[in-house]
């Protein structure tokens, strides 16, 4: 009897908490909803608010976020290869060890977004607001970066190589440790505010 009793205890709490996850991921967009996990690929997500949403190990690729509101969202280990978040407010977001791979976030606000350890490689930044972001030991090969406000931004053991940082502000910027093989730094305004020239490439010297 004891056996039964506890077996139906257990199935009782497995359906309570499958039918909680369904629920989660089911829930309409909202501020603070909870997607932790939740398949969202391709989802139409455009011009949502999904501020301090939980959208941690979501699966969000190609998924269309143009000018959803995400300010101090968790994506956290997310899925976000081929998303478009052009225009965006992702400022304060958790983005640490996120996949962007392919990603869009041209004209997007990631003003202190932490993206410690983020894949970004061949991502779109173009005109981005990175101000003061955590983006160390994030990997930006292959990223298009042009015009990216990029002042006061932790960008020490980033990989840069093969992306395009031309007009972009990294004043005050710590890029050390970061590698910048082939990088384009044309006409950007160094870590210590001087000028880049022109066809600059690898560092700010021409």
């Amino acid at each position: 009897m004891i056996d039964i009793f506890k077996t139906s205890l257990i199935v009782v709490v497995a359906i309570f908490y499958s039918a909680q996850a369904f629920a989660a991921c089911s829930d309409p967009a909202a501020p603070g909803v909870d997607w932790s996990g939740c398949k969202l690929e391709r989802a139409n997500l455009q011009s949502v608010d999904l501020s301090g949403a939980d959208l941690s190990k979501a699966r969000l690729k190609n998924a269309n976020l143009k000018h959803a509101i995400l300010i101090g969202a968790d994506l956290e280990r997310a899925n976000l290869s081929g998303a478009i978040l052009t225009k965006a407010d992702l400022s304060g977001a958790n983005m640490e060890d996120a996949n962007l791979r392919g990603a869009n976030i041209s004209g997007g606000n990631l003003k202190k977004a932490v993206l410690v350890g983020a894949n970004l490689q061949g991502a779109f930044l173009i005109g981005a607001n990175l101000q003061g972001a955590d983006m160390e030991d994030a990997n930006l090969q292959m990223s298009r970066s042009q015009g990216a406000k990029l002042k006061s931004a932790n960008m020490e053991d980033t990989k840069m190589d093969n992306a395009d940082f031309s007009g972009a502000d990294l004043s005050g910027a710590s890029i050390d440790g970061a590698s910048t093989f082939n990088t384009a730094f044309s006409n950007a305004t160094w870590t210590n505010g001087r000028r880049c020239p022109s066809g600059a490439k690898g560092s700010c010297n021409k």
